[in-house]
């Protein structure tokens, strides 16, 4: 039997590190991202709703939509990137969980152990 040590920090990390992770304020890497040994042979890293509730929409990118009221009474003016009631949607980091983290997961076995994960 064959036992292999690794250090899921180091995971959380490489995630975390990614070209492809969302960034803009920081929030999301600092607050709402975490990781945990599930049991023996499970770490498991956690996007939290409850502390970045847009991780969703990252996730699943969204529609062309109405934003009334959003980022306060004006919207966001023309200062941004949308007009204030309007935002043009987005895919942009679609499948950031569900595909990027787990191949950037997948990629950093392969290469800390020389093989291939199947």
């Amino acid at each position: 039997m064959i036992m292999i040590e690794w250090d899921g920090d180091e995971l959380l990390y490489q995630i975390k590190k990614a070209s492809w992770f969302p960034y803009k304020s920081g929030w999301l890497k600092d607050n709402a991202t975490s990781g945990m040994m599930y049991n023996l042979h499970t770490y498991r890293i956690h996007f939290s709703g409850s502390v970045a509730p847009y991780v969703q929409y990252l996730e699943e990118g969204t529609k062309p939509h109405n934003i009334p009221n959003a980022f306060g009474i004006k919207g966001l003016g023309t200062h941004g990137r949308f007009n204030g009631m309007f935002h043009p949607g987005s895919t942009k980091h679609k499948g950031f969980i569900s595909e990027k983290a787990v191949g950037t997961i997948l990629d950093y076995f392969c290469t800390k152990y020389n093989g291939e994960v199947l």
